[in-house]
């Protein structure tokens, strides 16, 4: 079906047939949020081959999404610093929940189900004190929230469990913002930026790893983690911009917090045209590397799970990253959907330069 097609069909009530979204045979779909020339946002689904399966207009920027373990609810988060959070049945494309912010918090774009699909953890900031939270929200009280527990850090923005389903890896960027000045960073001079290791029940805290004192204005913002629980982490540097410093990270948890972390730099006329942003950043299928994205660069770089440089590949305004067997698919601020296998091996997928892919993806 073709994308005018379903705007007719009124999107934010949309329903289709399960074997349209999520196929019985357990063909791989993507999830990502988009906006289109008229500044309409939108949760879409495609297939494999690029074909839009399903759009779902949202009432604001979507950035983030996550998906249950049991694959049977998208989590879709408004970009930073907005106030919603809609569950979407991914048999149907239904919305059965709409989350709003609690007062004194906004969403940072990014959250976790627990292991056993009961519990939506979420990145939020409480504002007027510039700490960082998660906040909890449980099925078994509607969607309701039911607490809150530090983040170990200011601006909280991707996290992820661990292996053992009870470690959240946070990713605390150290950026304050408040919602009135929304796009205002109001403490970059003392920025201190971590990476915190918490217990998901309790919030406990666990270790945090900070960047070398004269990176402190080195954002952590996005990361991944492999089946080992190595975490790969993108960063956005704040500071001078004609500094060059690694944005790109590993680090290994271990249960005594010594490993340091393990700052990535690409070869020097790539590091460059980075131009001190990187966005998403996914593992391949098999944990053997994992790819970054620049969009302000224009580049995805492609790095061994052992912090080894492996190439890179070109392709404007690109963020975006979701995993397949054959390698990954890039998404980007033009319409366009990108295979990429080896290290350089492209295929374009489609393009709609009606649409503009926002900064994430996700296969299910």
């Amino acid at each position: 079906m073709q994308r005018r097609n379903f705007l007719k069909l009124g999107l934010a009530g949309l329903l289709l047939g399960p074997t349209r979204l999520l196929a019985a045979d357990g063909t791989q779909r993507l999830l990502s949020c988009c906006s289109d020339n008229a500044r309409n946002h939108y949760l879409a689904m495609l297939d494999t081959d690029g074909n839009i399966l399903m759009q779902l207009q949202l009432p604001a920027r979507g950035h983030g999404i996550s998906v249950d373990p049991q694959q049977r609810i998208a989590a879709v988060f408004a970009r930073r610093p907005g106030t919603f959070v809609w569950l979407v049945d991914l048999s149907s494309g239904e919305v059965i929940h709409k989350l709003q912010a609690a007062a004194g918090r906004h969403y940072y774009g990014h959250g976790v189900f627990s292991p056993d699909g009961d519990t939506l953890l979420c990145s939020e900031n409480a504002f007027e004190s510039g700490d960082g939270v998660i906040g909890s929200y449980q099925r078994q009280d509607g969607w309701q929230r039911v607490g809150e527990f530090a983040s170990h850090g200011i601006g909280p923005h991707e996290f992820r469990l661990l292996s053992d389903g009870e470690t959240l890896v946070i990713a605390n960027g150290g950026i304050r913002t408040h919602p009135d000045l929304p796009r205002i960073k109001s403490n970059l001079a003392q920025m201190r930026p971590n990476l915190a290791y918490v217990n998901r029940h309790d919030g406990r805290l666990l270790h945090r790893h900070e960047p070398p004192v004269h990176w402190h204005q080195l954002s952590i913002r996005h990361l991944d983690v492999s089946a080992d629980d190595r975490v790969a982490i993108a960063m956005q540097y704040e500071g001078n911009p004609l500094q060059r410093p690694p944005l790109i990270a590993l680090h290994q948890f271990d249960h005594r917090g010594d490993a340091d972390l393990q700052l990535l730099q690409a070869p020097q006329q790539v590091q460059a045209r980075l131009r001190n942003y990187c966005g998403s950043v996914r593992f391949s299928q098999d944990g053997a590397r994992f790819a970054v994205s620049s969009p302000r660069g224009g580049l995805v770089t492609l790095w061994s799970s052992d912090g080894d440089y492996l190439g890179a590949h070109q392709q404007a305004d690109v963020c975006g990253i979701a995993v397949q067997r054959e390698g990954f698919v890039l998404s980007d601020g033009s319409g366009a959907q990108q295979r990429l296998t080896g290290l350089s091996q492209a295929t374009l997928l489609s393009q709609d330069r009606q649409l503009h892919w926002d900064n994430h993806q996700l296969e299910v």
